[in-house]
């Protein structure tokens, strides 16, 4: 029985691109996302400037990284296809799938090999646009000659001499290389070992300095873990929200970053919490607190903290140390689309964004402004490739959330009145747009004579029940003597 399904799919040269969800083998497709999620559950990502001090002690493995989209070889009773961590598929007779089936004899059993799929350019290093180009929708077809892989891990299967599972990395790689021998559209990742730091900061300048590659993978031999040694990037973000410390209201927590899209429209970037010192975050609240304004979007921070959305008037500089498209998943980062208009932030619609790696703000880019030139979404596509850039956002027509429960409790000390509040409302959303939870329980505390007066506390629940247990554990907690229902 094949693996896969070819419903909706569109053909690229001899072959055929399937959606996500065409895995049709429910093991197969868990084995691929699963390890998609618990390799990059163990990424940590470095600038060169920290090999000699955040790598920890060697020996290592060391590859470059290829520029391009983790998919998985599968080599099944002598067919061959590709299949990435949501499903995808390519199938067919383009050149890269057609060497893959001469080289399927060698796997025992249903093999699965992890690895990079990129597409070769004239000159120069591939780039991740390149293969989407490759796989896009080209009436010639000539892209998919272009298609490569280069492997770097087994997932599941062997061959004669081996079969996993098998804990040690050299054992799967030197399986990858039985594999993948003498073809010419699909390789073995290029590895050397690597005894110390100094030998890994000298294969980056050999491998991936000035752009050779896009940055190295360092596989430690003596402990688990995988690091990402990658140049840092600095982003021009317009700021368009702010969070208070909670220690102290007089500075800045947090702020909310966005770029401008292609129709000027600005689509969340992130949050960046590293701001500098106290005096640093204290002026940026002075600052950013004078460009509040109202918005129909709201936003938590990590912490649960609601962003106060502000005027699209200040522009900052942040370095991060990387820009990514997808989640642990392999799924795509939605991000609001907002527009500003009549001194307000409408929100539109969530579109494929990105995420940036640990933000630290360089400084405050009094220079620019939040136009198109100064903050477009440009800046990241060196590092990511992002679809549906020129379509613009709509407003949708989402349902009205309903109320379901709403207590308000008082108590005065001193002749100040505090106020606890606790609400709970379903979305009617999840169904239109699974990023909206389904149940949402928020509990409001305001002391007047308190530093840091009003603190609020929001949980997400899957269903009424479970929402309703959140709410009553709220209220018992919460709500002691002295309290009185208004």
């Amino acid at each position: 029985m094949p693996k896969y399904s070819l419903d909706n799919a569109r053909t690229v040269g001899q072959g055929f691109h399937a959606p996500p969800g065409s895995v049709t083998d429910p093991d197969l497709a868990s084995a691929i996302s699963r390890y998609k999620r618990s390799v990059a559950s163990r990424y940590t990502a470095l600038v060169p400037d920290e090999v000699g001090t955040k790598l920890p002690p060697g020996p290592y493995h060391v590859s470059p990284k290829i520029d391009g989209e983790q998919w998985c070889l599968v080599l099944d009773e002598g067919d061959a296809f590709f299949a990435n961590p949501n499903g995808r598929v390519l199938a067919g007779d383009i050149p890269v799938l057609a060497e893959a089936r001469k080289l399927a004899a060698r796997a025992v059993g249903t093999t699965v090999v992890a690895g990079e799929l990129y597409a070769a350019r004239d000159s120069g290093r591939s780039r991740h646009g390149d293969l989407a180009a490759a796989l896009g929708a080209d009436p010639t077809g000539t892209g998919s000659d272009r298609v490569g892989f280069y492997g770097f891990d087994v997932v599941w299967g062997g061959d004669a001499d081996a079969h996993m599972p098998m804990g040690k990395y050299e054992d799967r790689l030197a399986l990858v290389r039985r594999l993948l021998d003498g073809a010419a559209r699909l390789e073995p990742v290029k590895t050397e070992d690597a005894s110390d730091q100094s030998k890994v900061e000298a294969l980056f300048e050999q491998w991936a300095a000035d752009g050779k590659a896009e940055g190295l993978v360092v596989r430690t031999r003596n402990m688990p873990g995988v690091y990402k040694i990658k140049p840092s990037v600095t982003i021009d973000a317009a700021v368009v929200g702010y969070t208070v410390r909670s220690i102290d209201a007089t500075q800045v927590g947090s702020l909310l970053m966005a770029l401008i899209r292609e129709d000027g429209q600005f689509q969340i970037l992130g949050h960046c919490g590293n701001l500098g010192s106290e005096d640093d975050r204290r002026a940026l609240l002075k600052r950013v607190s004078a460009l509040d304004c109202d918005s129909n979007y709201s936003e938590a921070n990590s912490r649960g903290a609601l962003f106060q959305l502000v005027k699209p008037e200040m522009v900052i500089e942040v370095r991060v140390s990387d820009v990514q498209a997808e989640n642990t998943s392999g799924d795509i980062v939605p991000r609001m689309v907002l527009d500003f208009e009549d001194g307000r932030w409408q929100a539109r619609q969530r579109l494929p964004g990105v995420s940036v790696l640990h933000p630290r703000l360089e400084r405050v880019r009094d220079d620019k402004q939040p136009i198109g030139s100064d903050v477009p979404i440009q800046q990241v596509l060196d590092r990511v490739m992002l679809p549906d850039l020129h379509r613009a956002a709509r407003t949708a027509d989402l349902p009205r959330s309903e109320i379901l429960r709403r207590e308000v409790f008082t108590k005065v000390t001193k002749g100040k009145t505090a106020v606890r509040k606790l609400l709970m409302w379903a979305t009617h959303k999840h169904e239109h747009d699974p990023l909206y939870p389904e149940f949402v329980v928020h509990f409001t505390d305001y002391s007047p004579g308190r530093k840091d007066p009003l603190k609020r506390i929001v949980r997400l629940a899957p269903d009424r029940d479970i929402a309703s247990q959140i709410a009553d554990a709220m209220i018992d907690k919460e709500i002691k003597k002295g309290w009185t229902k208004v």
